[in-house]
This record gives structure tokens, sequence and C-alpha cells, in this order.
């Protein structure tokens, strides 16, 4: 059967519950050939059936009872910035005399999952997961949960048919035939969605096989069980027993955390007007809480982050500025930059000193009839006894000198200290973008002064900067896109702390994007947001590269959707136009990742 651990072939014959291990004696077979009860993501080339898989049965059984509230526990999530860590599960039952407690935590993003029984007091693992120990039913609950629930994983097929499921079994079953549909095609799209997640893309459910492919689920460690790391921010049924601590806040904004971390210098008035003013009810991510954390706790003052395009580096650093209300400087790297335009450039002198007016000089006649009154009135010094060959001396150098000066107050380019200079001599954030695309090996180096603790650079005048020892320092960059370099060791070695961002799941697309677009229904962002997703995918394994597709192209696609009143239209102008070079890759994104998404045009519809 499959390569999972809970799908493997013995689990096929364990007894199946009432009223389907009736059902199936009845008609002597546990498959089904019928179209009903077969899952849209079944892509059998011949012979497609569905087959009645015991723990699944069970597990649906189950999950229907804690929804209803018939027996003891409870399902949820944790999430923070709109992004789902963690679907939670509790399901209680008694063994024997003991009640028992079993806990599971399904992280969608890298498809891995632990877990845990409760006894009392005594904590120990789950089951092993073999033909004479668990089923794996418990994980099996937690899936169909997360397809229940709206979100990354949810499945529309599943929940309509569970929905009939469900009201069957409040019933007892009263009409076996009935039911036995909905349980070949709900046992049937779980099967196919995990088995086959990766070639389903975003309609799979991801599961790492090798955390349980030995059969032992990864065991929840009690200390971060007590420190309600793993505490779910959302309930969606029951009551949560064990992961109930509520220790571990998450999503908390600009509004709640800025006076924990406002430095309060004193600032001058062009300063205060370099603090950024991003809106207080921004969620502060947890690259950005770490960064305060430091500067706050710690000498530390030089960090690096790294991701890709739009995953909000440059925010980020504008609300570290923002939080400890220190002004906001940034300098962007190119190509040609070199070590001298990291602390200083040339620019004309459009505003320089006016031509002085022409001086009164004595004529020839003058130095003739008196040279002492001719050498007054350049000098203003009159000497009686001078003769004309010396005055007139004296009176050239003194009209070069004056020639010399004023052709230094009239230069054509004048030097300008770069943002980062400034910013380095007062309290301050400085967010150094795209260092990685400077072609100019050694350019970087340059900065090493600034990056060291002792902190200082010597201008191309002579003069020494210290780096203020409140000014902070953020390189942001995209090391992964075409024309980015690697770093220079030494400059690696100077970042205190190195953030990676990654790329943003479609359920933070829509989290974002729905805090400017307040007019389109959520399902149709979401719709967006998997294309999005779906593109990024098709990418890689195409290995299609000098193209960028993330959230500014998500969101450029929404903009363009409310505009131009076409979903496919404004995909090709934003991700798709975007997405590749070269002709032939985009019509191929075009037409596998959009038309066969959207094949009919939906009209705008509002929220």
């Amino acid at each position: 059967m499959g390569h999972t651990k809970f799908f493997e072939t013995w689990t096929f014959n364990r007894p199946l519950p009432e009223p389907f291990a009736s059902e199936v004696a009845k008609a002597g077979k546990k498959t089904s050939m019928e179209p009903g009860s077969i899952s849209k993501h079944n892509h059998m080339s011949r012979g497609k059936r569905a087959t009645l898989h015991a723990p699944t049965l069970r597990a649906l059984i189950a999950v229907s009872e804690i929804i209803d509230g018939a027996v003891t526990g409870a399902f949820g999530l944790q999430s923070e910035n709109g992004r789902v860590k963690w679907y939670c599960m509790e399901y209680a039952r008694t063994v024997g005399t003991i009640r028992e407690t079993r806990i599971i935590l399904y992280d969608p993003i890298d498809g891995r999952c632990k877990g845990m029984m409760k006894n009392g007091t005594v904590l120990s693992s789950l089951p092993v997961i073999s033909d004479k120990g668990g089923s794996g039913k418990e994980i099996l609950m937690l899936f169909a949960y997360a397809s229940l629930k709206q979100g990354m994983l949810h499945d529309v097929e599943f929940a309509a048919a569970f929905e009939r499921f469900s009201e069957e079994r409040k019933k007892g079953f009263p009409n076996p035939e009935k039911v036995m549909t909905q349980a070949f095609l709900l046992c049937d799209n779980l099967y196919r969605r995990i088995e086959n997640s990766d070639s389903l893309g975003v309609d799979g459910i991801p599961f790492d096989n090798s955390c349980v492919s030995l059969g032992n689920v990864p065991i929840i460690t009690q200390a971060r069980l007590e420190s309600g790391y793993y505490a779910p921010t959302e309930t969606s049924f029951g009551i949560f027993q064990v992961l109930k601590s509520s220790a571990r806040k998450t999503g908390r904004t600009i509004a709640d955390l800025k006076n924990k971390y406002r430095r309060n210098f004193l600032l001058t008035e062009e300063e205060r007007n370099l603090v950024p003013k991003l809106p207080e009810n921004y969620d502060v991510p947890e690259e950005v809480s770490d960064i305060l954390e430091a500067v706050l706790n710690t000498p530390m003052r030089v960090f690096m982050s790294a991701g890709e395009s739009g995953t909000g580096k440059t925010t980020n650093a504008r609300m570290v500025a923002q939080m400890l209300g220190l002004p906001y400087y940034s300098f962007t790297c190119g190509e040609g930059t070199d070590e001298v335009d990291l602390v200083s450039s040339m620019i004309p002198n459009i505003g320089g000193n006016k031509a002085e007016e022409t001086a009164a000089f004595p004529t020839y006649e003058d130095m003739m009839m008196d040279p002492a009154s001719a050498l007054e009135r350049v000098t203003g010094i009159y000497e009686e006894e001078i003769d004309k060959e010396t005055a007139f001396q004296e009176i050239l150098s003194r009209i070069y000198q004056k020639g010399y000066q004023s052709g230094q107050g009239e230069k054509d380019y004048i030097m300008v200290e770069s943002s980062i200079v400034t910013g380095c001599r007062r309290p301050s954030i400085i967010e150094i973008q795209e260092p990685s695309v400077i072609t100019k090996p050694g350019t970087l180096v340059r900065l090493n002064g600034l990056l060291d603790d002792g902190a200082s650079i010597t201008l191309t005048s002579g003069e020494v900067v210290r780096r203020n020892p409140e000014t902070v320092i953020l390189l942001t960059t995209n090391m992964g896109y075409r024309g980015c370099k690697g770093f220079n060791e030494s400059v690696l070695s100077r970042m205190r702390m190195i953030l990676y961002s990654d790329p943003l799941t479609s359920e933070e697309m829509v989290y974002r994007i729905q805090k400017k677009v307040t007019v389109l229904e959520p399902g149709m962002l979401k719709k967006m947001a998997d294309a999005v997703c779906a593109v990024q995918k098709h990418c890689r394994t195409e290995m299609i590269t000098g193209g960028v597709c993330g959230y500014r192209e998500y969101e450029d696609w929404v903009w363009a959707y409310l505009v131009q009143k076409d979903v496919r239209k404004a995909a090709l102008r934003t991700i798709v136009a975007k997405a590749a070079p070269e002709e032939e890759e985009r019509e191929e994104i075009y037409k596998t990742q959009i038309l066969t998404r959207f094949t009919e045009e939906p009209s705008v519809k509002a929220a």
C-alpha cells in the first residue's frame, strides 16, 4: 500500500469499526470503484478505487465525537503573525481504570509531528506505531481537523463529506449503506493527500515520514510543555487541559511593545522626523523581537537579515528604529559601489558661492604716477617710500592670491558624507541594503572598522568618525538571487546575529494583504496566494532562474485585479511577467499554474 508508516499494508488489515465491518462483510470487499466514492485527488491512471482504512475511520469517528462534545478532547492551533506554527490536539480516553490524555502536535511547514501521553502527572511517549502497537490514529485525527479548519490545509471535498459523515454518526448510523459512500471518499481523500502530497502541491498534506519511520513518535519534552511553548493561540473545539499554558504570548503589535523597547534619546527636530511611523497595529515579527532584545540586553549592535524579496526585511528594519525611537537611515548598494561610496560621494555644487564683484585694480598710469597709492588700493596699506618695481610685484602677488581663493569657492563638485557615516555620529538605525550585489572584491571590508567593537572609520578628509555606541547597523540582503555574491568571511564574522527569513506561506500573504485590501473576499485572496506559492514551486522544480515571485508580486496582482477586473490578465502582467525571463517559460507558467486554477473569470466580489 502506502509508504507512510500509518498506511503500510498491515494497517489495512486492522479490524474495521461498526457499522463498516458489517457492510464490508455483506459486500465481500472493502474497496469501491463508484465515482462518488473516489476522491478528486485520486489521480490513478486506470482502475481508480477507494479502500476503507480502519485507523482513518476510527480517527474520523473520534474527531466527530470531540466536535460534538461526546468525548473529552480539544482541537486548536498556535499561530504567529498569521502563520500556523502548530496544529494541536488533545484526546482523552480511559484504558481500564486509567484515564490518559494523548497529545499530538503537527508542524505544517516541515511536515513533522510530536506527541506524548499524560497519565495523571506521569508523562510518557505514545505507543509505537506497528502491527502489534499503535495505529497512528491520533495523527490522522489531527490531519482530519486541519482539513476542516479554514487555512492552509483546508479541503472543500473533505469538509463536505465529513459533515455528512458526522451527521450520520450523531444519529447512530441508521442507514449504513448511505454513509459508506462518505467513508470511502474520506479514506481516499486523506490517503491521497498524504501519500501524494508532493505531486498535489497546495492540495497535499506535507508529512515527513522519517519522524515516525521506526514507529516512534517524537516526544514532547516536559520543559517545553510546561513553558507554554506549544500553547494554542486559538481553540476550535473542546477545552485544552494539558496545552493550556498562556506563558507564550504571540501576535503582539507595535502598540503592545513600544513602551518596553523605547530608549527615549534626546533627538533634534531633524532626527525626530527620521523616526519611522509605521501603523501601530502591525504585528512585531519574531526576528524584530530578537534584535530588540539583543539591543536592550547585550552590547550587540550589528545584524544581518537575509531572505527573499518581499519578506519584510526593510519593514523590519524600520520597525526596529520605530520601536527604539531612533532615526532611520538607509544606504542602497549597487553593482559598482566601491569603498569611497560607502563613506562619501561627490555631487555637483549647484548651491556654490556666488562670484565676488570685480575688484577695482589700479591702472598702468596709476602705477607710474603714484605707486604707493596704487598698492594701497589692492592691499589697503600705504607704504610711502616704496618704489615702482616692488609695488608692481606686490600688486601681482595679491591679485593672484585673490583669484586662487575665489576659484576655491567655486568648485564644480563637493564631497558629501554617506548616510552610513551620518548615522554613526548619533544614535540611529542604519540599514545597508543589498550589499551582496557589490562586484568589487573587498569593498565591504572597508566597513570592518565600523562593524568592530572599536567602531571607527577614517574619511578621505582624514577625519576619524567613531560609531555611536547606541547606533545599530542592519545589513539586509537577498543572497539567493542572480547577481548576488557571497560575503567576505571577515564581514560575516562581524555579524553578531544573522536572521534568515522564510518565504511567506499563502496564509501569511493573505494576512498581510488584508491589512491593505478589504474589498476582496478572503477565499479569492487565498486562491491567488496559493497560485503564487504554486508558481514558486514550479520555478524551483523546473530550475527557472532570473525571475522573482513573492509577496510583492502577489500584492501587485491583487491591486491589478481590482483595477482590471480580470484575474488572469492581471496575473499575466504581474506575477507571470516577473517570474521568468524567457517567453517560453512565462507561457508555461501561465498555462499550467494560472489557467488551470482560474478556468472561469470570477467577478470581483466584496468581502
